[in-house]
């Protein structure tokens, strides 16, 4: 396999368009501060569907931050979703959006997640493929580096 074949296989897990699933999120939720959602969505780089949204956040009470908290919890609710199958045809990917105050970039709630995402060891068919912070001003994918001025933070 060369590295243009490599390029196109996982061209096929990048967002076609970050800002109309931003904008498809925001019309269904409420993006306010301190909230973190899963995103699962199908056929990234094609139709882009989103398929399920649920809400992370508050944690779990006694979620153990020093261990495995959140890599638990981001296995459980992989394995709750109904992900579709892989095929050389069909992927799908998990986005986490993170909505906070402050600059767009990585700040200490997305390195957590990010963590998190590191040994949740969900081994499904959907790859934990993106982070997006949403603040105040604006949003921005921290894979891509992406990012629009809306949707934004909304006060609570």
């Amino acid at each position: 396999m060369t590295s243009h074949d490599l390029d196109d296989r996982l061209a096929r897990y990048e967002l076609r368009d970050p800002q109309a699933l931003l904008d498809e999120i925001a019309a269904t939720v409420r993006l306010t501060e301190g909230t973190v959602f899963l995103a699962l969505v199908h056929q990234p780089a094609a139709a882009q569907r989103l398929l399920a949204l649920e809400e992370l956040t508050p944690l779990p009470e006694g979620v153990d931050e020093q261990h495995r908290g959140r890599s638990d919890l981001l296995y459980d609710h992989v394995w709750k979703l109904a992900i579709p199958p892989r095929t050389d045809s069909s992927a799908s990917i998990l986005v986490t959006i993170v909505v906070r105050s402050g600059t767009n970039g990585w700040g200490h709630e997305e390195k957590q997640w990010a963590m998190g995402w590191r040994y949740s060891n969900h081994n499904s068919e959907a790859f934990d493929r993106d982070l997006v912070v949403v603040t105040e001003h604006g949003w921005c994918s921290l894979w891509s580096q992406l990012g629009g001025h809306q949707p934004s933070m909304v006060a609570g």
